[in-house]
């Protein structure tokens, strides 16, 4: 799937997918999240990029925690969702969102002090270019956020996928839904998502490593900080997991 077609998928989903960022705010997520922003990230008011904004959740929060935060997302749909997002958090009204294809490469050498990225890495078509480009346009000593989860990895493991259809129907029984919206019209082909079968976050924090960025941290499991019971039931088999690396000063 082109980048154009990319946009157009996430542009279909992007009211679903607003409605599962709104419940989001005024939950205990967002202290939690301010909490690790607080902890991993330079200190406010650095640049900071959040890549593949979708709503706005992170680049709103950031806003409020002082940084000068810049969201972009691949699809039109989920822009327009971050600055109706952006209206109504009254105290984050510096954060900016911008609509882009180009990924990374449309900035400058040593722009952003960090770069945050959540439930995006997953998608992308060429996950060792974005790791190129973001060393590239992190500044000295500038800090990569990733938090991601092998969404697709049951597609590979069969015991895996039993063992999550089994959270799934769990799921529905305990709160009647799941997080599902309508179907996408052009769906994604997931198999062919070169993330899809990786075991991460293993694969992403040697990656890093070979590309010379420092402190190379992983977590595998980071649910019970920032996810409720829903979520937990419904996606325990492949729980988010966090990353951190430093690009060096010289």
């Amino acid at each position: 799937m082109d980048r154009t077609s990319m946009g157009r998928y996430w542009t279909e989903d992007s009211a679903n997918y607003g409605r599962v960022i709104a419940s989001e705010f005024g939950s205990f997520r967002e202290d939690a999240w301010k909490g690790i922003f607080s902890l991993l990230l330079p200190q406010a008011p650095a640049p900071v990029l959040d890549f593949g904004c979708g709503p706005g959740f992170f680049t709103l929060l950031l806003s409020e925690l002082g940084y000068d935060a810049l969201g972009i997302d691949i699809s039109e749909g989920m822009v327009r969702e971050a600055a109706r997002n952006r209206e109504i958090r009254e105290s984050a009204t510096s954060a900016r969102f911008v609509h882009s294809d180009a990924g990374l490469s449309g900035f400058p050498d040593n722009t952003f002090s960090a770069i945050v990225t959540r439930n995006v890495t997953w998608t992308l078509p060429d996950p060792e270019g974005f790791y190129r480009e973001a060393k590239r346009v992190l500044s000295p000593s500038g800090v990569l956020l990733v938090f991601d989860a092998n969404w697709n990895l049951p597609l590979f493991d069969e015991a895996l996928s039993r063992r999550c259809n089994a959270r799934h129907a769990a799921c529905i029984e305990k709160f009647g839904c799941d997080y599902d919206g309508d179907p996408i019209s052009e769906p994604l082909d997931l198999r062919s998502l070169p993330m899809s079968s990786r075991v991460r976050p293993e694969w992403d924090a040697a990656y890093l490593d070979s590309l010379g960025f420092e402190d190379v941290a992983a977590s595998d499991d980071i649910t019970d900080l920032v996810w409720d019971e829903k979520e937990r039931l419904l996606y325990g088999e492949t729980p988010l997991f966090a990353i951190r690396a430093v690009k060096p000063r010289d």
